[in-house]
């Protein structure tokens, strides 16, 4: 048996362990490195579905925008038909109201004429009883 000397055994062993660690190193920094490129994939999976995300909120933006404006521009087109048919109906109120302030105005006419014809014809009936009394 040979004898071996500590600080020959001692420099195996420490070199030993210098390869065991540059292993376990290497082995970890191939792990990490491939945790990395997986994050830089997710990464880029997640962007895409972001941006496509964006485009599709801004379809529906855009679609939304578009259906307010019909909307408003409906509503405009209702508010200024009903606002025709109010200033229609108004017209005829006011010729109704006219055509019958018309109408009293006449109804009184015609009624002051009746009292006056009344009042004529009282007077010629009376004419008549004096000339009937004379002949």
């Amino acid at each position: 048996m040979a004898a071996t000397d500590p600080s020959t055994s001692s420099q195996i062993s420490a070199a030993a362990m210098e390869e065991h660690k540059r292993t376990v190193d290497d082995a970890f920094l191939n792990k990490l490195k491939g945790l990395v490129e997986r994050l830089r994939l997710e990464n880029a999976t997640l962007k895409k579905s972001l941006d496509i995300e964006r485009s599709e909120v801004r379809a529906l933006k855009a679609r939304h925008e578009s259906i307010i404006r019909n909307v408003k521009t409906e509503y405009k087109k209702k508010e200024d038909l009903l606002e025709k048919q109010l200033r229609s109906l108004t017209k005829l109120d006011r010729v109704e109201e006219t055509s019958a302030c018309n109408r009293m105005v006449e109804l009184k006419r015609l009624t002051t004429e009746i009292q006056f014809l009344k009042a004529a014809n009282k007077g010629l009936q009376e004419k008549l009883k004096v000339i009937e009394r004379l002949f």
